[in-house]
């Protein structure tokens, strides 16, 4: 099976600026703060002023679809997808954009950075460091599984059904969400869990 580095699945890999100063309303400024589970609170939302968006922090000018992902701290690992309803949007420092090439399954993509894998691949990244993080060359680098497109839209299909169950459950014993939220992270570990390339094995 292929594996290939993600910068080679995409269009851009950046990362924002934080302005000087926020707005109370203007254009959507996302921090990981914002992250509610898989998705963006739109009340944790800061915001920036039309200016400062198309010129200090232009680099950061967010699209539909783009992949958010945590690259430092405590919260290194989060991600989140941008949505229509959440744009024009910019975004910090603490968080890489990821916009993926028009072809590539997104969603596979998506949960293959919210997998064992990417965790263990943080974990070396870090080691030794005081504080975790991911700069953007080491982002670029890490290696995606690639089964074939069939493949990806069959795992795609039943992990979006053990997200959208898991998302549901707003009531109930925090022992017992807890536990269901364990169940999906096992079951998605083991649907993507693929042989790692030799280059990995040996090193």
């Amino acid at each position: 099976m292929e594996w290939k580095p993600l910068g080679e699945l995409t269009s851009l890999i950046t990362k924002g600026t934080t302005p000087k100063s926020f707005e109370s309303s203007g254009i959507s400024f996302i921090k990981t703060e914002a992250f509610d589970g898989t998705r963006i609170n739109k009340n944790k939302l800061s915001y920036v002023g039309e200016t400062i968006h198309r010129t200090f922090l232009k680099r950061s000018i967010l699209e539909e679809g783009d992949i958010l992902f945590t690259i430092a701290g405590a919260t290194i690992g989060k991600s989140a997808v941008v949505t229509s309803d959440l744009l024009p949007a910019n975004t910090n420092q603490a968080l890489a954009i990821i916009r993926l090439h028009q072809t590539v399954n997104k969603k596979y993509v998506f949960y293959i950075l919210r997998s064992n894998h990417m965790k263990e691949y943080i974990e070396k990244s870090a080691k030794g460091s005081a504080q975790p993080n991911l700069n953007l060359r080491q982002i670029n680098e890490f290696c995606i599984p690639l089964p074939s497109p069939e493949e990806q839209t069959r795992i795609v299909a039943i992990l979006d059904k053990f997200d959208a169950l898991t998302s549901s459950i707003t009531e109930g014993l925090p022992r017992e969400i807890e536990l269901r939220q364990k169940q999906y992270e096992y079951y998605r570990d083991l649907l993507l869990s693929f042989p790692k390339p030799d280059s990995e094995v040996a090193a």
